[in-house]
């Protein structure tokens, strides 16, 4: 790249100019997605997790220990679950009502975690009468993989300490009059708890609740599969120090030590590759869709989504812009490359930074929290 340089200043003479044109691109795509943002954006999020379930992500429940028999007779202890994460509800075969409808949605997570580690659990609140036989046929007729979905019983006492005093939900034998009335012979809930490794409880979703549903399989998929999910940060250091490069190399450019220079952006180039295969493998193969934003309030769903439209377009029109900045180079036509090179920079460098800015609102800044400590 040493033809077309100034010995005076060590600078090309398109790289003397500024970089308006990059920059009025930039702040165009801004502009019309703030516009856009302002005119479809609610203030609430939309298939996001409930708050209880967000809120115990940083104070779980400890289940301590227990005991139940499996439906194939094997005895099931806090330890063989305890390397596990795992989804429990609870039901009982003669339930009329809430517990078909509880075991149906469980059977619908059964398809969808099939190829991960998750434990499915249901635990019976009806032990006098739901021995392992009974368990087992009631299992049958759900399709139910032994493996992967288990149906536990086990001492009355015990079973209603554990739900009461460990999950902290209420779970109570309905009197004689109250059955005489219509109403299950156990009153219990039909939410289903999200266990952690170590048996720790961090969530409770509707099983009646599509987009609650959704948000536990979400939840599930993410502590199941911990490397993948550290994905977001790998990819937010990608994209921070692709910033720091795009500087490095814009500061030797204008230097004149070009061959540095070049050296930093085949490296920037190097690493937004990687940024790329990481961020579709994420999306597409991790969590198979995008990850609601948890901020509440208008204003501040504004600027996320504002941010976030902005850097998708940009993302998008970066890539010929690269693609074209690099072949000009390589051919050594240095003008044309200098003069879209002008284009490229601030787009890029804008791409960069809204990565780092939109992983630390969407993964690192505990929105509900802040709120919660301003009503307060």
């Amino acid at each position: 790249m040493s033809s077309g340089i100034d010995p005076q200043t060590g600078l090309h003479p398109r790289f003397a100019t500024n970089y308006r044109k990059g920059w009025t691109l930039v702040l165009g795509v801004v502009a019309a997605a703030t516009a856009l943002c302002v005119g479809l954006v609610s203030s609430s999020p939309a298939g996001a997790p409930p708050r209880a379930a967000r809120a115990m992500q940083a104070n779980p429940l400890n289940l301590g220990s227990f005991r139940f028999q499996e439906r194939s007779g094997q005895t099931v202890t806090q330890a063989e679950l305890a390397d596990r994460v795992w989804i429990t509800g609870f039901i009982f075969t003669r339930c009329p009502t809430s517990c078909p409808r509880i075991s149906s949605t469980m059977k619908g997570l059964q398809g969808k975690l099939q190829e991960t580690g998750v434990q499915l659990v249901s635990i019976s609140v009806d032990p006098a009468h739901d021995t392992p036989d009974v368990l087992a046929r009631y299992a049958n007729g759900l399709g139910a993989d032994p493996n992967s979905w288990w149906f536990l019983t086990g001492d009355h006492d015990s079973t209603f300490s554990l739900i009461r005093n460990g999950f902290l939900i209420p779970v109570e034998d309905a009197s004689a009059e109250q059955v005489a009335q219509g109403l299950e012979e156990v009153a219990h809930s039909s939410k289903f708890a999200l266990v952690d490794r170590g048996n720790r409880v961090v969530g409770f979703y509707g099983s009646e609740d599509p987009e609650e549903i959704q948000a536990l399989l979400l939840a599930a998929r993410r502590l199941d599969n911990v490397w993948s999910f550290r994905l977001p940060a790998i990819n937010a250091t990608l994209n921070g120090t692709c910033a720091v490069l795009l500087l490095l190399g814009w500061v030797l450019i204008r230097s004149g030590r070009w061959k540095a220079h070049v050296v930093t952006m085949i490296t920037a180039i190097i690493l937004s590759a990687i940024f790329l295969a990481c961020y579709l493998t994420y999306h597409f193969v991790v969590v198979k869709g995008s990850v609601p934003f948890q901020g509440v309030g208008r204003p501040l769903r504004i600027l996320y989504f504002s941010i976030l439209l902005s850097h998708t377009i940009l993302a998008i029109v970066l890539v010929p812009l690269i693609v074209i900045t690099v072949i000009r180079a390589w051919f050594r036509q240095f003008d044309r490359h200098a003069w879209v090179a002008q284009i490229t920079f601030p787009v890029w460098l804008y791409v960069s930074i809204t990565g780092v800015v939109v992983y630390w609102m969407l993964y690192r800044i505990d929105f509900s929290t802040i709120a919660m400590a301003a009503a307060a």
